[in-house]
């Protein structure tokens, strides 16, 4: 990152990283052809191949869903349920082990039922 300035930040889904970075590969077939991708970048696609399970638009969808319906869900939350898509209570209050906040079973079967809605069938 060396003479590279930071723009902004914020957090992504697993699906969105691996939607940022083939975009990327493809930018960089046009520029060098015999090595598109840095290997950090490489290792992180292979890596974003292999763990989304959802497209970017449905996790994209799903994110805003949340955050909509729980205000006390935030961006980097959000991105932590799609990426691991919990099926119960006790996959929840693992995503918010170390959380301030610690939803009740009741809410944390209303996340979960959304969250069904977007989890694929396979």
């Amino acid at each position: 990152m060396i003479g590279r300035k930071k723009l902004g930040e914020r957090y992504l889904t697993i699906a969105e990283t691996k939607e940022l970075l083939e975009r990327r590969k493809e930018e960089g077939m046009k520029e060098n052809p015999e090595e598109p991708m840095f290997y950090e970048a490489r290792l992180s696609l292979e890596h974003a191949e292999k763990f989304a399970k959802l497209s970017p638009e449905k996790a994209r969808e799903l994110k805003e869903k949340l955050m909509e319906l729980f205000d006390w869900i935030d961006d980097r939350i959000a991105s932590k349920i799609v990426d691991i898509l919990p099926e119960d209570y006790l996959d929840i209050r693992v995503i918010f082990a170390k959380e301030d906040y610690m939803p009740s079973p009741e809410e944390a079967k209303e996340i979960v039922k959304l969250v069904d809605e977007y989890r694929p069938l396979d």
